[in-house]
């Protein structure tokens, strides 16, 4: 039976490290190319705004290393995406250059490697939205002018087409800028012929590696095996099995349908999948269907990033029942309390003021379904964001002064015998503040749109 193995070791290449025994253990099977997502949005848009690396240079070169010299030693294709959780140019070529030393350091044999570019200039992106409307994606609306000139860096995200013309192209080693998750492992079955729907369930389900196996581990290697009617999941790690359950609810991972996952080009079908247990530690999944857009278009995710200003921290705790009872209040009277102070400068104009509240709701704040607070303390980080870095120094400071001096039904005692703080300096995060400024679906006529993807292929060891 005509089939393909691919061995996936990591669901962020270089965040923390590849775990090399059950790497190695892979290789004792028939491996027929390595594939690792190194990208991902989870991360915020402070390393896209800033071109920036998110992970230790140090762990990325580890994992590189991993990959490359067990794919050069077998001759088989190494394939990354979202080179150094961005994908932006600096990412790309990054990550070329590790690559060219690391082949220099193992004395590999000379080879092809591409590197895939998707990041877009924004005068490109201008001109092509004076011609025809950018539809948004997560957005609230269509692409305007405004939102590219708030925008540091864009990046367009890759499907398979482009890393398949690589592979046409005999690259051996493919770096690819921001691309699809699932494309990073769907593209070589694709371009070897297995069906579309399929390739894309087994990317969509194995690009975490082990988190798609139980237990959760991390970093832990798992292969995935294509045929022509269903791929399959087996976890490297003697601990770990895929099991129907496991893989499904992967599959329906980070989806708000979990049965569909749209992808350039059309969408991932998972309404008829069938997850069916080979074995206790390997799961077979049949019946993932591609589908292509009904009206024929081919259109990439963008991803965009800009500067906002600066983000300055305090941290005060509180351990007082009544006053934890009463938090609602007292934030509400220091929010009043910090705009009078403030004043001209105006909250919502000049700056932003946010209080986090651990112990009561800061993870999911007006979602949170438990009202009532049961802890004995709480941790407030209060947090400023503005355009100038002094004003956003004033507002925390204010904030944590306020604190010592709150008045609170039950009250016990006087200023400042409830609140204690980790330090009285405030804290100033390294990098300034970015949003989103850019969640779009760019229409394109060929996916190989020189314009905003663009390859580079060369030969390394020569």
């Amino acid at each position: 039976m005509k089939k393909l193995s691919v061995l996936v070791s990591t669901g962020n290449l270089g965040d923390n490290i590849i775990e090399k025994s059950s790497f190695y253990q892979g290789f004792k099977h028939d491996i027929d190319y390595l594939a690792a997502d190194a990208g991902t949005a989870d991360a915020g848009p402070t390393f896209l705004g800033a071109d920036m690396p998110h992970n230790p240079i140090k762990w990325e070169e580890h994992d590189i290393e991993l990959l490359l010299v067990e794919s050069r030693r077998r001759n088989i294709p190494m394939i990354i995406g979202s080179c150094s959780t961005t994908g932006t140019d600096r990412a790309v070529d990054l990550y070329a250059e590790i690559v060219k030393s690391l082949s220099l350091k193992h004395k590999l044999a000379p080879f092809k490697m591409a590197c895939i570019y998707s990041q877009i200039n924004k005068d490109e992106l201008e001109r092509r939205l004076n011609c025809s409307p950018i539809d948004p994606l997560g957005a609230e609306r269509p692409l305007a002018l405004k939102d590219i000139n708030m925008t540091s860096h864009v990046t367009a995200s890759m499907g398979v087409e482009q890393i398949i013309y690589a592979l046409k192209n005999n690259a051996q080693v493919i770096l690819a800028g921001r691309c699809c998750d699932d494309a990073v492992i769907a593209a070589y079955p694709i371009y070897k012929g297995f069906p579309r729907g399929v390739s894309l369930h087994m990317g969509k389900a194995t690009e975490c590696a082990s988190l798609v196996c139980w237990p959760q581990r991390v970093k832990e290697s798992v292969i995935g095996t294509i045929t022509d009617s269903y791929f399959s999941i087996e976890p490297m790690h003697p601990e770990q099995k895929a099991t129907p359950h496991s893989v499904a609810a992967h599959s329906m991972y980070e989806r708000t349908n979990p049965f569909i996952q749209a992808v350039p080009g059309g969408i991932l079908d998972m309404h008829h999948s069938k997850y069916i247990a080979e074995t206790d530690r390997i799961c077979r999944v049949y019946g993932s269907e591609f589908i292509s857009s009904q009206d024929g278009s081919y259109k990439v995710k963008l991803e965009g990033a800009g500067p906002v200003g600066y983000r300055v921290y305090h941290i005060v705790g509180i351990r007082d029942k009544f006053a934890i009872e009463n938090i609602d209040l007292i934030l509400r009277d220091t929010r009043k309390k910090v705009s009078e102070i403030m004043s001209p400068q105006k909250e919502g104009e000049d700056y932003q003021l946010f209080f986090h509240v651990y112990g009561k709701n800061a993870i999911m704040e007006e979602y949170e379904p438990e009202k009532i607070i049961n802890t004995h303390e709480i941790g407030i980080v209060i947090e400023a964001v503005a355009s100038d870095e002094e004003i956003a120094s004033a507002v925390v400071k204010c904030a944590k002064f306020r604190f010592f001096y709150m008045s609170y039904p039950g009250q016990k005692n006087s200023s400042g015998g409830s609140v204690a703080v980790l330090t009285d300096e405030p804290l100033y995060p390294r990098n300034k503040v970015y949003r989103w400024t850019i969640d779009h679906l760019l229409p394109l006529e060929d996916p190989l749109d020189p314009l905003i993807f663009r390859f580079k292929f060369k030969m390394v060891g020569e």
